[in-house]
């Protein structure tokens, strides 16, 4: 019974090892399976990374892919600087029309457009020359040609150039539009997997948020490309030859002083014209007030009067003013007699009457 108690041990002993082998063998295998999925999410991530979602690789390869799609590319400079010119430039012709037309010409055959066009006929009688403005886009690359063509068009009496660097607006913009396209085809292949449906329409709203999203962005991205692609130019055009008279030379002498007094007084009589217009709502407003005034005061001194109509002296059926000793007459009767006002007082001892 011993020996056999001893190999019931030994067995129960050599299963509770197998027992624990197994379950250290279990714990091992499940610790790698964890480690290798970690790894995959790890080179996952690191595969994202390297396509740049939303890192510093997306904003450089936005701004590679955005600088080799922006149709203003060939007005960046060997550097990569976007740049986008407006200027103003004024021009004298004899006739400021057919300078105009010229103008156009030679802008169309640059390959740009005109955006506006305004023309002002001269008018004798209200001493108006003619003039004419257009507001022009031409080719950034062949803006030195068209300011050279227009010194043939006539007088070239000023040019004012302006530029604005838009680089890191335009990279900022390429590196925004690639991380929303990875965006919404991320969303698509979301919507595409979705099996329920809150799960449908929730990617559905997020991917058409994202989607207006991108078109904006790339709306104004083609945009400030245009922008860059071709420059501004506002011309003026005006009439040659136009002798501009100073003051001082058309007024000298006895005949210019008495211009400049006669000019001096109709501006005062113009000021005071002026000072008088203004004035006018202010005096009726204070002459109603006035007048209103002056009634009231008039009705308060007739109610502060003495006596009524008829009394006094010399009034009608009364003879006069009473007399001495008399008091006032009564309305139906001759005067009461008043009171003894000359007599002494009674003293304290007298007896009464």
């Amino acid at each position: 019974m011993r020996t056999t108690g001893t190999g019931t041990d030994v067995r129960r002993a050599a299963a509770g090892l197998a027992l624990v082998a197994l379950l250290l063998a279990g714990c091992g295998a499940a610790a790698d399976s964890t480690a290798a999925d970690a790894g995959g999410t790890a080179e996952e991530l690191g595969s994202l990374a390297d396509q740049g979602v939303g890192g510093d690789g997306d904003a450089a390869a936005a701004s590679d892919a955005g600088a080799a799609a922006a149709p203003g590319g060939e007005a960046a400079d060997a550097a990569g600087r976007q740049v986008i010119t407006t200027g103003d430039v004024g021009l004298a012709a004899a006739d400021p029309r057919a300078a105009a037309d010229r103008v156009v010409a030679v802008v169309e055959q640059s390959g740009g457009r005109v955006d506006a066009r305004q023309e002002t006929a001269a008018r004798a009688e209200d001493d108006v020359d003619a003039t004419a403005d257009l507001t022009v886009r031409v080719p950034a690359t062949g803006l030195t040609g068209v300011l050279d063509a227009l010194e043939d068009l006539g007088e070239v009496q000023s040019v004012d150039l302006r530029s604005e660097d838009v680089t890191a607006a335009a990279q900022d913009l390429d590196a925004r539009i690639r991380a929303m396209r990875l965006s919404v085809a991320r969303m698509e292949d979301l919507l595409s997997r979705a099996t329920t449906t809150e799960d449908v329409i929730e990617a559905e709203s997020t991917l058409t948020e994202r989607q207006a999203s991108l078109e904006s962005l790339e709306a104004e991205r083609a945009r400030v490309a245009e922008q860059v692609a071709l420059s501004t130019l506002h011309v003026t055009i005006w009439t040659s030859g136009t002798p501009v008279v100073t003051e001082t030379e058309a007024r000298t002498g006895f005949l210019g002083g008495l211009q400049n007094g006669w000019d001096a007084l109709v501006e005062v009589l113009g000021v005071a014209a002026l000072v008088l217009g203004a004035l006018v709502p202010w005096l009726a407003v204070g002459a109603v007030v006035g007048v209103a005034v002056l009634l009231v005061r008039r009705a308060l001194r007739r109610r502060r009067s003495p006596g009524a109509p008829g009394a006094g002296a010399g009034g009608p059926g009364r003879g006069g003013s009473a007399g001495p000793g008399e008091g006032p007459a009564g309305p139906d009767g001759p005067a009461e007699p008043a009171p003894d006002e000359g007599r002494e007082p009674v003293g304290a001892g007298s007896p009464r009457p």
